[in-house]
């Protein structure tokens, strides 16, 4: 018999069944049977596509025993099977991708902790919600050797050699005092019927010498819209993704003609954790003829990785590979399709049910603005899904809807991207005395995937940061030759910070603003760059455009008198700085000049 330590984050999960308020223990069995269930997949492939495996008299099935009197409840399977390092890999330690967030997003309310578990594949440990002890013996199919695996959820687990005919696992729960509902025959049944109904494997529940089939073991994904509840849908989505939550939405499709496939994708009702990780976990698996092949990044594009569900095949062969993903012409065809299938019907949740579907757009948008930059085929569609606040509303509101409240002699639609708070930005001055809206942009990745999009329906789209805006409006005429002497005294401080400084009317309240060149990348752009890593980026410069009619400068004109020029130039620049996202560039140098104006006016 060997020892083992947990390590940490499984000792912390351990802590967190066993002191578990959890409302709805019953999921333990629902993951523990969707384990056994996987064990069965992996094994049903090998049998078909292994010539290893192929002898084997294989009749998957998972059996529920209830042991009254030794109050033992035992979920067993034929399955795969596990060895001795597979037994302390897999119930040891947790070696998963997103283990680190998991733990970062545990808030210490036990509740809200408790319904995490599932999403990052450490499900078992729900057993300790309802056994003071647990017990899990395994025999890998090929292997003469049997391992039993047991722990009462303290520090330590311990691993023997024990006996088991056949390959497969079963899981031994002794049930504590206070959880023997969950040893009732008809509590089981329910339990089953709830969320395992359609496993596509047979679920028996094994009492004394009587034994009964529990659930339908109909894929349900293969049934006819009309032969599925609501409920149904919802409780089949919590099995696939172990997530306690309902789905927001589900798309069912069944194609036939020149290829065959079912899909089933659902739309979560919260972010999965590992949303924004590289080494997120896919949500969607792949099957062929009711076979379970993988789960693969590969089935949706990565924008799409939100999306949980099954795509079933007729057409693939069973033994197609990680390698033959990629250019599988079959599959191609089938995740053609089903993008374009799932953007349409996003397209009708957004015009036929638009509460859920801003629901959707505050938990999803963000990814799916990815596609605007790697989707150009579904281009046009994703502009049409997407959603965006502006400098009149505070509504969300569309590029159709933003096109139908256009002023009569408005020719582009103008934008602007940065920080949360957009709409105090000197960049608007312009168009709010012209009563143009304006659309704020304030997600991470809006600067970069925002200056792709040239133009909607024949529009072209500007950035009120850019230059280019200023084509579009009749200039008032400015005597720069009045200004020459003002420009010249605010240029020589600020020569080495700004490319160029010039007289603009695009202010009205405002003494300055920061522009960029048509040409030029933008600061958000740069600042989108610094956090993908790109530490070699350098800020780009931007042009200084002052207000002339703004006091600060009509008083330094009137007056002839430049001798404050140096620390006025220095304050609007980093006013300018701060009112559009950016940093001070030197705080004590701001400072000081600040302080020196303010002396000589209080000597007035």
């Amino acid at each position: 018999m060997a020892k083992h330590t947990f390590n940490a984050e499984v000792t912390k999960l351990l802590h967190l069944m066993i002191h578990s308020l959890y409302s709805n223990k019953e999921i333990f069995l629902r993951e523990l049977i969707s384990n056994a269930a996987d064990a069965l997949d992996k094994l049903h492939l090998l049998t078909l596509t292994d010539e290893k495996y192929k002898g084997f008299g294989f009749e998957p099935k998972i059996t529920i025993t209830i042991d009254v009197i030794e109050k033992r409840l035992i979920i067993s399977d034929n399955g795969i099977g596990m060895d001795e390092v597979e037994l302390v890999e897999n119930l040891g330690t947790i070696a998963k991708s997103g283990t680190k967030s998991f733990l970062e997003n545990l808030s210490g309310d036990i509740k809200k902790d408790a319904q995490l578990i599932g999403q990052f594949g450490v499900g078992f440990y729900s057993a300790f919600m309802v056994a003071d002890k647990v017990e899990v013996v395994s025999k890998k199919a090929g292997d003469d050797k049997t391992w039993i695996w047991r722990s009462s959820a303290e520090d330590e687990f311990e691993i023997d050699e024990a006996v088991r005919e056949s390959q497969g696992t079963d899981v031994i729960l002794y049930i504590k005092k206070d959880n023997e509902e969950f040893l009732n025959e008809y509590r089981i049944k329910e339990i089953v019927k709830k969320y395992s109904d359609h496993i596509p494997y047979k679920i028996f529940l094994k009492i004394g010498d009587k034994e009964e089939q529990i659930n339908r073991a109909s894929a349900l994904w293969k049934l006819s819209k009309n032969e599925i509840k609501e409920e149904e849908y919802k409780e089949f989505y919590k099995t696939i993704s172990h997530d306690n939550n309902d789905p927001l939405y589900w798309i069912h499709t069944k194609a036939e003609g020149t290829l065959e496939y079912t899909t089933l994708f659902y739309i979560p009702s919260v972010r999965p954790i590992d949303l924004f990780r590289a080494d997120y976990e896919p949500g969607v698996k792949l099957y062929v003829k009711n076979v379970f092949i993988m789960d693969d990044k590969e089935l949706l594009p990565v924008y799409l990785r939100f999306i949980r569900g099954i795509i079933d095949s007729e057409d693939l062969p069973l033994n197609v590979s990680r390698e033959m993903l990629q250019h599988n012409t079959i599959l191609a065809k089938i995740k053609k399709s089903s993008v374009k299938k799932i953007l349409t019907e996003l397209k009708k949740l957004k015009n036929h049910d638009r509460e859920k579907y801003i629901k959707f757009w505050e938990l999803f948008g963000k990814v799916l603005k990815e596609g605007l930059v790697s989707d150009f085929e579904n281009r046009e569609t994703l502009l049409e899904l997407m959603l965006f606040k502006t400098s009149k509303s505070d509504e969300y509101i569309d590029f159709e809807t933003y096109i139908k409240n256009m002023k009569e002699n408005q020719k582009s639609i103008y934008y602007l991207i940065g920080e949360k708070e957009l709409k105090d930005s000197p960049l608007l001055d312009r168009f709010k005395k012209e009563e143009m809206e304006v659309i704020l942009f304030n997600d991470e990745i809006d600067s970069f995937v925002i200056p792709s999009i040239t133009e909607y329906k024949e529009k072209k789209l500007k950035s009120v940061s850019s230059t280019e805006v200023d084509e579009d409006f009749e200039n008032t005429k400015i005597d720069d030759e009045k200004y020459k002497d003002l420009i010249e005294a605010i240029k020589k401080p600020l020569k080495e910070k700004v490319k160029d400084i010039r007289i603009t009317s695009r202010l009205v309240d405002n003494p300055a603003c920061l522009v960029f060149d048509k040409d030029d990348p933008e600061f958000q752009t740069y600042i989108m760059l610094k956090q993908m890593g790109h530490f070699d980026a350098k800020e780009p410069k931007a042009v200084l455009e002052i207000n002339p009619e703004h006091e600060v400068f009509t008083k330094m004109v009137l007056k002839n008198d430049y001798s404050l020029a140096n620390e006025v130039a220095e304050v609007i620049y980093n006013e300018a700085r701060v009112l559009e996202g950016m940093e001070i560039e030197d705080a004590a140098k701001f400072a000081k000049s600040l302080n020196t104006i303010l002396s000589k006016a209080l000597e007035k």
